[in-house]
């Protein structure tokens, strides 16, 4: 069976997987939103974490880092270091607390639950529009990652078009039929597989190439620069000031991160996916980098974008033919585990805040039925979106990170300070985000070599802070939410594995709200 066959036989073999896992979760989900936005706050252990993990393993874990350790080799190890210092903490303390207060008012997203924290629907709206803004270019990476991917392993077999649209239309299928239940069992498999690739390729990569020491000895004698920690361009101390503020609590900004961390069935499975991530987190992105430094050594001569397939240039060169065939699932399996919960939320955000909330005479079921066809056009619209000429895989996510992270000084002010007032955080909510689009147009000039993600977190926290201390406390909606807590405090341990009051019927959206 030649290379194509075999590759086409494994995307095909996958992708029945995907259909199957699905059609299993639409025989499980209700028409409720509860069953089908948040699969009835049942999520355990290792799907819960798989569906965090899966979600943000992007196309640019596999196209993305690659392509800069090729060209910056160990520069971008310090990105690591912000994702393994802070996911644990902000699992147990951020999110248990967001996962407590919607667990008891029945939030689904996190538009109600800060506009209901700081009772404003300006608040609300802007939000709103910051998140779809955000996440169309992030669900973006994944139909780009996925049409380059088949169109290169296939030889142009499959064209780029064919290859995002065949991505498209299997995550739209599975999406649209098993909501949250049907997109965390798929990020399961997922998670799987792209992990399993990862860690195979490594040992196979170094195995062909006569072991670590060789390529090491070939890296050093031919690019020792890529060896060194270089302190110059876009890793200098400001860029990686800026890299690990982006990267250190960018997980808990994302929509659906949060939306699955309230998802949990238990604050116990909270707290595991919590301490599993850094270590599955280490699992992915150091043999990513590791090959696509190695890959300086053994596929030298790739020129700019060429680099974000270097593993994959590497695989098909050194190794057998299956070995091809399963990075290719493992590509798609990355690709979809983020654009599945990324859409999903979108649709869920469109249906609740929207349409639940402004369209008279909605109800949970209705919101449902709107979120399918949600799901079908913003995937139509991000498709032929990927049909104009983008840049880097790397560019678009970084970019879109950075939209995300000017949310962090609000959605932490929310859960943490009594005195965070709508006002303050609207105003940290505009200037983060003036401040992160103009800095990308280069409308002001870098200082230092810091990005706009230092300028739009740090002078957007303090905004928050100096308008909140200018304008009037809300007392009641804070007291609201902080009474939630404290009773778990007060009630015995105060340990993250409390249990909240059952969670009542939420009204947010419902006709007469």
């Amino acid at each position: 069976m030649s290379q194509t066959a075999l590759i086409l036989v494994g995307a095909a073999a996958f992708v029945v997987l995907m259909v199957a896992l699905g059609r299993a979760a639409a025989t499980r989900t209700s028409g409720d939103a509860e069953s089908y936005f948040v699969a009835d706050r049942g999520l355990r252990r290792f799907v819960l974490f798989a569906a965090i993990f899966g979600t943000n393993m992007t196309a640019f874990v596999m196209l993305g880092l690659p392509g800069v350790a090729y060209h910056g080799g160990v520069s971008i190890w310090l990105m690591l270091a912000g994702p393994l210092l802070f996911v644990m903490p902000l699992s147990f303390y951020f999110g248990y607390r967001c996962w407590l207060v919607a667990r008891r008012y029945g939030y689904i997203t996190p538009v109600e639950f800060y506009r209901e924290r700081f009772q404003s629907d300006g608040l609300a709206v802007l939000m709103f529009l910051g998140f779809v803004g955000w996440t169309i270019p992030y669900v973006l990476t994944g139909v780009i990652g996925g049409g380059r991917a088949l169109e290169s392993f296939t030889g142009g077999t499959i064209p780029y078009w064919a290859g995002g649209l065949a991505v498209t239309v299997v995550v739209a299928y599975y999406t649209w039929a098993g909501g949250m239940k049907g997109t965390a069992w798929t990020n399961t498999a997922q998670a799987v597989l792209f992990m399993a690739f990862l860690l195979l390729a490594v040992v196979l990569v170094a195995n062909a190439a006569g072991g670590t020491g060789r390529i090491a000895d070939t890296l050093q004698r031919e690019n020792p620069q890529l060896l060194t920690r270089s302190w110059d361009g876009p890793f200098s101390v400001g860029a990686t000031i800026s890299q690990l503020i982006l990267f250190s609590f960018i997980i808990f900004a994302f929509p659906f991160v949060w939306i699955r961390m309230i998802s949990a069935r238990s604050s116990k499975d909270l707290r595991v996916s919590g301490i599993v991530y850094p270590v599955a987190l280490v699992l992915t992105w150091v043999p990513a980098i590791l090959l696509g430094l190695w890959s300086a050594s053994l596929v030298p001569g790739l020129v700019g974008a060429e680099a974000d397939s270097a593993i994959f240039v590497l695989t098909g060169q050194l190794l057998p033919d299956w070995v091809a065939a399963f990075g290719l699932v493992a590509l798609l399996a990355i690709v979809m585990s983020s654009m599945d919960a990324q859409v999903l939320t979108l649709s869920n955000m469109l249906s609740r805040d929207i349409v639940g909330r402004y369209q008279r005479g909605s109800t949970p079921t209705s919101q449902v039925r709107s979120a399918r066809v949600f799901v079908l056009a913003l995937l139509a619209l991000t498709y032929a979106m990927s049909l104009l000429d983008m840049p880097g895989i790397f560019d678009v996510a970084e970019f879109a990170f950075t939209g995300f992270a000017v949310f962090y000084p609000l959605l932490i002010a929310g859960i943490f300070w009594r005195r965070a007032t709508k006002w303050g955080a609207m105003a940290s909510l505009v200037v983060g985000q003036a401040l992160a689009i103009t800095g990308y147009l280069g409308w002001y000039p870098a200082v230092a070599g810091l990005q706009p993600v230092f300028w739009g977190v740090t002078i957007g926290a303090a905004t928050l802070v100096v308008v909140s201390l200018l304008t009037p406390p809300q007392d009641a909606a804070a007291d609201r939410f902080h009474a939630v807590w404290d009773k778990v405090q007060t009630a015995g341990t105060g340990s993250p594995t409390a249990a909240p009051e059952p969670a009542p019927r939420s009204t947010i959206g419902e006709p007469g709200q």
